[in-house]
């Protein structure tokens, strides 16, 4: 029986990487990472803004840029501290400072407009074309919502970890030291916890798709341990390689743009792990009510030319114009009118 389950397990997991790599999740990953350099200091902006109402600015911002120097060294962590307060400089409330806000906010949710691309691809669903503004208008508003679900989950850590500490010093003065690891163990357990209600947050509301919280919980719990486990290596390599000297003055930005790259590797298998979980042992996941299914298929056609069939806008951007008499064939295929080279 224990044999069966590990087979099944390690099945599991085989299957995932296959679809891994199927997916293109390395293209993706790097498209995230360049939306990221640009929503990055706009969504600080927004977290420590929102946050820092319940605990301060400054005590957000610290515990905030502390643990991006964990993640990617001090060098990569000023950097990010200094491009927020150059794009935090809005002024006086004017015009200039209306669009600044609007531009904002567009670069901040850009980054999980690209994610939410990205998963539906490896779900296999896009939104129907025909409700193509309001579409954009709820990912923007759906964006910004997750924004600030980061925030609550920062303050939620921020408070947890409060609350820990003063737990721990009551207990330090009348017990013996062991109980410092118990405190330890708690503040762990409850950021892994708190790190994979984000992620179920990600794979629930993000994808244009319908999906049970059961599925969507198995994967967070085990993207949030992908990303402990691979949090330590990434740092590592980061710290070893010494990857932004090599780069000059733009290597903060490399390796912000590394670490980006890695984690959404984290976050992509995660997704594929989900998508096959719940085809093996789960429920079926169904396009949303504005979405449908993506079925991708090769066909194998021979020689025969690729730009053949009619372009999918032909009717949208032509009309009737494209209703002529098509000019005949020749022998050799081509069209004697009009054909290219």
């Amino acid at each position: 029986m224990v044999h069966k389950r590990i087979l099944m397990s390690w099945g599991l997991l085989k299957e995932t990487w296959l679809e891994f790599l199927d997916n293109k999740s390395f293209q993706k990953g790097a498209a995230l990472a360049y939306y990221t350099i640009f929503a990055l200091p706009p969504m600080l902006i927004i977290i420590i803004s929102a946050a820092g109402y319940f605990f301060g600015e400054q005590a957000v911002s610290g515990e905030i840029y502390f643990h991006i120097k964990e993640l990617i060294g001090s060098e990569g962590a000023y950097s990010v501290q200094k491009m927020v307060e150059n794009v935090n400089e809005f002024g006086d409330f004017n015009i200039a400072a209306i669009i600044g806000a609007a531009a904002l906010f567009v670069a901040a949710t850009g980054v999980f407009i690209s994610l939410q691309d990205s998963l539906n691809e490896i779900w296999y669903v896009k939104p129907v074309p025909k409700r193509g503004y309001l579409k954009l208008i709820l990912d923007r508003v759906l964006s910004f919502g997750m924004i600030l679900a980061i925030a609550i989950i920062l303050l939620l850590s921020l408070l947890a970890n409060t609350i820990l500490v003063a737990i721990g010093d009551f207990l330090t003065a009348r017990f013996s030291g062991w109980i410092i690891y118990v405190i330890h163990v708690g503040n762990f357990l409850s950021a892994f916890l708190l790190m994979s209600f984000l992620f179920a947050c990600i794979y629930k509301f993000l994808p244009d798709a319908k999906i049970r919280w059961r599925d969507v919980g198995v994967g967070a719990l085990v993207t949030s341990l992908l990303f402990v486990v691979f949090r330590g290596l990434i740092g590592f390599y980061l710290g070893n390689t010494d990857v932004g000297s090599v780069y000059g003055a733009a290597g903060s930005i490399v390796v912000i743009l590394t670490w980006v790259f890695f984690t959404s590797q984290i976050i992509f298998f995660g997704a594929v792990f989900t998508f096959v979980y719940s085809r093996k042992y789960g429920f079926n996941i169904y396009p949303a009510d504005y979405a449908v299914r993506v079925i991708r298929q090769e066909v194998e056609v021979g020689n025969s030319a690729v730009n053949a069939e009619p372009g999918k806008h032909d009717k949208e951007v032509y009309g009737d114009l494209e209703e002529e008499e098509e000019p005949e064939i020749t022998d050799e295929g081509e069209k004697q009118e009009g054909a290219n080279i």
